[in-house]
């Protein structure tokens, strides 16, 4: 098979399949700038259109929506049903490449019903703050993790008090169990 053909398993070119040798900032940088970079442009396009608070509006409504049928996904494939099974899920997720290089992240606190991390750097506040856009990266990164905590179970919640994304020196997010 070429690499043009496509893979009846897979059903998309072999070629998408390769892997790429860039570094995760690189991969955060132009042209790359994940797909972040063309929702800051549409939203500041919008701006003119709506006015800002009206496009911050809108652009917040369908990240949260997208982040909401991403964790309904990832339920319906592993349900969270116990603060344990949302503990371990959390430590993998962690271990992802994604999170794992784009982040420092350490936990703080682990109790039966709690768990408090810090993250000390994070490569998605770095890239909207040159961006000059951190109003958009809060709401496209960092506000969502409200509402697909509760997606995960009700009988959780999340606090958090301090983002990188708003210049604090950390992010801390507290995620409890609720009966």
């Amino acid at each position: 098979m070429s690499e043009l053909e496509i893979s009846e398993k897979e059903k998309t070119p072999k070629k998408w399949q390769d892997k790429v040798d860039i570094t995760y900032e690189d991969y955060f940088r132009a042209p790359f700038y994940i797909p972040h970079k063309g929702a800051v442009e549409l939203a500041r396009e919008l701006e003119g259109f709506m006015g800002k608070e009206k496009a911050l509006e809108t652009v917040e409504k369908v990240f949260e929506r997208l982040a909401i049928d991403q964790a309904k996904k990832q339920v319906e494939e592993k349900p969270i049903n116990s603060f344990e099974e949302y503990k371990n899920a959390s430590k993998e997720s962690m271990k992802q490449p994604l999170i794992s290089h784009a982040t420092n992240l350490i936990i703080v606190e682990e109790t039966s019903k709690k768990l408090s991390t810090n993250i000390t750097e994070c490569l998605f506040a770095k890239t909207f703050k040159e961006m000059n856009a951190t109003d958009l990266g809060y709401i496209i990164c960092c506000k969502p993790d409200f509402a697909t905590t509760k997606i995960y179970n009700p009988k959780l919640n999340m606090t958090r008090t301090k983002t990188l994304m708003q210049g604090d020196e950390c992010c801390n997010p507290t995620v409890t169990w609720e009966e």
